[in-house]
């Protein structure tokens, strides 16, 4: 008898061991997928900001402003989603973040708007492929929530900076075109 109580406490603390690990799990899936929107918020917000001073495009100007917006409605929102269920976030880029970053500083004119566009591009990309993966799978539903809630946002400025692609690369293209065609000989 003595020894099936232990086998049975033992079994009691195995299974408790095993329901915490799982939660333990999933709270650091809602902290590190918080931590990971409050970062690439704050890095969209300041490239946005960039953008926004540094493009020669009208249009990747304009595409900069509405990223330091909604980004910062956003960061706004995971912020304050943080707070209320006490996931700590740091609020800096992380070290991928600051040297995309430090290197778009660098660049100017069609250099700048055509790197910037590319990045936009992949790190639309991979974050929706992360908020799609927590809408569906996350462990918290308040977190799901906001990860469904911003996917539209981002699927729309992916869409938007693919399409300025398009238009950007269109452009130069004509323009290579028509500065290599030959002129007219002047009639006289």
């Amino acid at each position: 008898m003595r020894s099936s109580i232990k086998g049975l406490v033992a079994a009691f603390v195995f299974c408790a061991a095993l329901g915490e690990l799982p939660l333990s799990a999933q709270q650091a899936d809602q902290t590190n997928f918080l931590a990971d929107a409050i970062r690439g918020n704050v890095a969209e917000v300041k490239l946005g900001q960039l953008a926004a001073e540094r493009a020669q495009s009208q249009q990747v100007r304009e595409y900069g402003e509405m990223l330091r917006k909604d980004h910062t409605q956003s960061l706004d929102k995971a912020s304050r989603l943080a707070s209320q269920i006490d996931v700590p976030a740091a609020s800096e880029l992380s070290a991928r973040q600051q040297k995309q970053f430090e290197a778009l500083q660098k660049l100017s004119g069609d250099e700048f708007d055509t790197t910037f566009l590319s990045q936009m591009v992949r790190d639309h990309q991979e974050t929706i492929a992360k908020f799609s993966t927590q809408a569906q799978t996350g462990s918290d539903p308040e977190v799901m929530a906001f990860a469904k809630e911003t996917l539209p946002t981002l699927q729309a400025h992916l869409q938007h900076a693919q399409s300025i692609q398009s238009d950007l690369a269109s452009a130069a293209h004509k323009a290579r075109t028509h500065d290599s065609s030959p002129s007219e000989a002047p009639v006289r």
